[in-house]
């Protein structure tokens, strides 16, 4: 192709490649680092899930497959997108048309699925899906002398309590409803109580009985504030670093439509 209007379209379309290139790498990234930091919190689900199940409470709406899922789509798709986008640069510098209509019809199907996917992670109704089956599990919550669910469930409790400094679903107060605990100390789990808001370091033994003895109203003292926020705070904070870089792809992966289209058409 001669003139400068084409060469300037061919250049552009392969320097946008070589972005989204770079882009995929970085959302690639992203996507690994959230599958190897697994959040403690989905062993959480998982478990309430469980006991729930056992006791024939329904959990039809208990899915948050999609929010665990998202990262490994994002892996699978962010690889796809970097390899079209390197044979991208090579389709525009050889400027083959096949190869072009091809590019421009992978990207539009690629480009698409993007967004369906970014639509299916946040449309996800968290009130529903998280908070309400949350608040079920602690009613069949067991201290001591639980089956071997029972102690995963009680595992996983203190662990996601411990990791973000929180105590039940909305606060400490949640503990009440576990409908027969046989609390081994006070009224509440151990994990509410591993530090407290005077002191970083992890309290003693003797200070964590003193906190599981605690009213639930000392939330001056003690970390008696609920974990729901903390979870979905933790959720949406890992969407939107993963979807800032899908976003700027999707961008861009747009002006390369428009790129590989005039391209073709001034293609011989």
């Amino acid at each position: 192709m001669e003139g400068c209007l084409p060469n300037l379209v061919k250049y552009l379309l392969f320097f946008t490649n070589l972005l989204v290139f770079i882009l995929g790498i970085v959302t690639l990234g992203f996507g690994i680092w959230v599958v190897v930091d697994k959040p403690s919190f989905l062993n959480l689900f998982d478990d309430a899930q469980q006991i729930l199940n056992e006791n024939d409470i329904s959990t039809e709406g208990f899915d948050i497959s999609v929010y665990a899922s998202a990262p490994v789509v994002l892996i699978v798709v962010a690889v796809i997108v970097a390899l079209i986008a390197f044979f991208g640069c090579f389709g525009a510098i050889k400027e083959n048309k096949c190869m072009l209509i091809t590019y421009f019809i992978i990207i539009l199907c690629i480009f698409i699925a993007f967004i369906v996917g970014a639509v299916l992670v946040y449309q996800g109704k968290f009130e529903s899906e998280i908070k309400d089956p949350l608040r079920d599990s602690i009613k069949y919550y067991k201290d001591m002398e639980g089956t071997a669910l029972d102690e995963s469930v009680k595992g996983a409790w203190n662990t996601v309590q411990a990791e973000f400094k929180c105590c039940g679903v909305d606060n400490a107060t949640d503990w009440k409803t576990a409908t027969a605990p046989n609390w081994e100390v006070g009224n509440k789990p151990a994990g509410c109580c591993m530090y407290n808001k005077k002191q970083d370091d992890a309290l003693s033994e003797e200070q964590q009985k003193e906190c599981r003895n605690a009213d639930y109203n000392m939330k001056d003292t003690y970390y008696f504030e609920g974990c729901y926020t903390v979870i979905v705070d933790s959720i949406k904070s890992h969407q939107d670093k993963i979807f800032g870089a899908a976003i700027g792809t999707v961008v861009v992966m747009f002006m390369n439509m428009l790129f590989a289209f005039a391209l073709c058409t001034m293609a011989e």
